[in-house]
């Protein structure tokens, strides 16, 4: 009896536990693989999901798979033949979801992680007579959570200096960025929709990588960035005041012929495959030019020195507004200065040379003459014949007077 018993309570368990399961809706758990990755230089990434999944119709339930570092409320779901009807915001979201009809739906998912990633530019630049090979690699480093495989690459450029705080202008980034169709017949859409970043990010060049890549967690990879041969001039700048002996500087003005930017970033020198020097790249927009300064050159010698100095003294007589008459001591000084220059090159030479005049001297000669001028300043713009000797000669004259009490 007791056997019975036990079978009957058993049996009557289990057709409740079925009638019960029989009224709650079944949860599929996906993960989507990553099809794409945008790496900000400020460490924000913008990660898009993509894949294919047979779905009946009818509501369905689904937990997302997200990274922890995945800011949730920047969460963008696109499906195709589906309404979302509810989503649960856990650790990993929970999304009800109605299709209209059942078979392969689309799914798209995107969202953001901040200080998750870094990308910068190292340039190679081999230097020739008039034109430099620039080579330029993009080092990347993922710290997201998750290891990047066989995805699309895309790299910004530069932030505005004047820009809001991340978390501020994210969701509007995904909003421009991320909200097209997830079917691939609207991949351009999702493309343009990218591409349209409008207010103070508009200025933002997004580089996109050719091919596919793997980035793994906490390694840098170096991948090809931007290649081209493009033609620079040289220019050579003496500051006479300052650097009486030289040395003169060298600075290269690369015009940027290709059709993309050079973001800023670190480059290495090479003249004749041996290395030069180390330098700086600014952000040069595409049709600009680039000043990129090398550094002290022995390729022009130079020297400054004082070719004649003067001074005379002379008393005399002036009347003032009352007619009455004093005697001042007037103080005249002059001096001539001489720049020479020499070509140690076998190439016709560009250069500046800046020199300072006291603000109360006045110019009396300058051979040849300066092509600005300014209360203090002194410059000349100079095109020197290959291995020729040059020279500026200048003279500016102070007057003071002092009175002579009688």
């Amino acid at each position: 009896m007791r056997l019975l018993m036990a079978f009957l309570a058993i049996l009557i368990w289990t057709q409740m536990l079925s009638s019960c399961q029989d009224d709650v809706e079944a949860t599929t758990t996906i993960d989507l693989p990553i099809d794409s990755v945008t790496i900000y230089p400020d460490g924000m990434v913008s990660v898009k999901r993509l894949g294919t999944i047979d779905i009946p119709e009818g509501v369905n339930n689904f937990v997302l798979n997200i990274p922890e570092s995945a800011d949730k409320t920047t969460l963008l779901l696109s499906v195709s033949n589906a309404t979302i009807e509810r989503v649960v915001y856990s650790e990993n979201p929970i999304y009800t979801l109605n299709f209209s009809s059942s078979g392969k739906q689309y799914f798209a998912l995107s969202y953001l992680m901040y200080r998750s990633g870094y990308w910068e530019p190292r340039y190679d630049i081999h230097l020739g007579n008039d034109s430099m090979f620039v080579k330029a690699q993009a080092i990347v480093r993922n710290n997201g959570g998750d290891d990047f495989k066989n995805v699309s690459l895309k790299l910004v450029s530069s932030l505005p200096q004047q820009v809001e705080p991340i978390e501020a202008k994210a969701s509007r980034q995904m909003q421009l960025a991320f909200a097209a169709p997830a079917a691939p017949a609207e991949d351009a859409i999702a493309l343009q929709a990218e591409n349209s970043i409008t207010g103070e990010l508009e200025t933002l060049y997004i580089f996109e990588l050719d091919g596919r890549h793997d980035v793994e967690i906490d390694k840098d990879i170096g991948l090809p960035l931007l290649e081209n041969a493009v033609p620079f001039a040289r220019i050579y700048n003496w500051d006479a005041y300052d650097r009486e002996e030289g040395p003169v500087m060298q600075t290269i003005k690369a015009n940027n012929t290709m059709l993309i930017p050079w973001p800023a970033g670190k480059a290495q020198i090479y003249k004749t495959d041996e290395y030069v020097t180390s330098i700086a790249i600014p952000f040069t927009p595409a049709g600009t030019n680039a000043s990129i300064i090398l550094g002290a050159s022995p390729d022009l010698k130079v020297s400054k020195k004082l070719k004649d100095y003067n001074e005379t003294e002379n008393i005399r007589a002036v009347k003032t507004g009352d007619n009455e008459t004093h005697t001042i001591r007037e103080t005249t000084k002059n001096w001539t200065y001489e720049l020479k220059i020499e070509s140690n090159i076998d190439n016709l030479a560009s250069l500046e040379v800046a020199d300072i005049k006291p603000k109360e001297a006045k110019m009396l000669s300058a051979n040849p003459e300066p092509s600005e001028t300014t209360a203090t300043n002194l410059k000349w713009e100079i095109n020197l014949d290959p291995r020729k000797e040059f020279a500026i000669d200048y003279s500016y004259q102070i007057k003071t007077t002092v009175p002579i009490e009688s």
